[in-house]
């Protein structure tokens, strides 16, 4: 496993993260497909192959997330760096401070290591979500402060309500079909020496190659996005191809190599979702190895033509709701 700092924190966390937006969350499959014990078992594969850093937040599963993630920590508190964040409503000075306090009991522990913005507020003054942040730094709940979803604007504007800490981080959508920071936010990031944290790194597995025309996801979260729309899948077709011939390349699979793509970047790490042993070990493997320059050219001339069809995320939708 590689490691990188966390912003300038001096928390040293692995490039391949755990995501928990799945854990206990009914939408996913959640006691129907798979368990508490199953993302345990995960869990202690990703702790085997030097995974440590998991992030979770209060809304995952209605707080499911947090509670099972610290039914899961118990023995290991140790060796985890524990992110989760607060959702916008909760960014009032006393209502973050008492949502810092239910996320702490629901998890377990006496201190965040990475504390989170969910998403901006432009109703709540920055400048008193921060400084109930510092507050939290002050009495030793947190040990860092991050945001997340924030554009290059509102970031600015977070830091500098929090001078003098720096922030750590922004968890942004990021992945080989969404790159949109990489105009401005991903380089000030990098000149700020803020971590990109890319959530849905996988584009919720239509980077996996597992996904075709003729065999969909189940689950409501990915039967309801666009990408998987029976047109969307038939253009996605090339770099499906793309994907596995670069893997067999290297030994990898598509997921690999799509995590290796992102991973690259100095100050990217990426937190793919897993619910079983089997996701955390495939995840795993995307460190360890480097793709080459005209791999990466191509990966991303590929994604450049794909001409994704966004007037069907509606039909999509409506077929999410009614399994079929």
């Amino acid at each position: 496993m590689e490691y990188r700092e966390l912003g300038n924190t001096g928390i040293k966390v692995s490039v391949i993260g755990l995501g928990t937006w799945q854990w206990g969350s009914r939408e996913w499959g959640w006691n129907k497909h798979y368990g508490e014990k199953d993302v345990q078992a995960g869990f202690q594969k990703g702790l085997e192959l030097g995974i440590n850093f998991v992030d979770t937040a209060e809304v995952y599963g209605r707080g499911r997330s947090e509670e099972i993630l610290g039914r899961t920590l118990r023995g290991f508190r140790d060796e985890v760096v524990i992110a989760t964040k607060v959702w916008p409503w909760n960014l009032s000075y006393t209502r973050l401070l008492r949502s810092a306090d239910r996320s702490l009991g629901r998890l377990g522990v006496d201190v965040i290591d990475l504390y989170q913005i969910h998403w901006p507020n432009h109703l709540v003054p920055i400048r008193s979500t921060m400084r109930a942040m510092k507050k939290l730094m002050e009495i030793g709940k947190v040990r860092s402060i991050g945001v997340s979803n924030f554009n290059l604007k509102v970031m600015k504007a977070a830091q500098e309500a929090l001078e003098p800490i720096k922030l750590a981080s922004n968890q942004m959508k990021y992945n080989l079909l969404d790159r949109g920071i990489e105009r401005e936010l991903l380089p000030a990031a990098l000149d700020s020496k803020i971590t990109i944290i890319a959530y849905s790194p996988l584009a919720k597995g239509v980077l996996t190659g597992k996904y075709t025309t003729g065999s969909k996801p189940g689950s409501f979260v990915q039967r309801a996005s666009p990408r998987f729309s029976q047109r969307n899948l038939a253009k996605f077709a090339e770099m499906r191809k793309l994907l596995k011939e670069i893997g067999n390349v290297h030994g990898k699979t598509p997921a690999q190599v799509a995590l290796n793509w992102l991973i690259r970047k100095e100050n990217v790490i990426a937190i793919p979702g897993a619910k079983r042993p089997v996701d955390v070990e495939d995840n795993a493997g995307a460190t360890g190895w480097r793709l080459t320059q005209t791999e990466i050219a191509s990966m991303e001339a590929n994604a450049d033509q794909i001409d994704f069809d966004r007037a069907s995320g509606l039909r999509n939708l409506v077929r999410g709701l009614i399994p079929i």
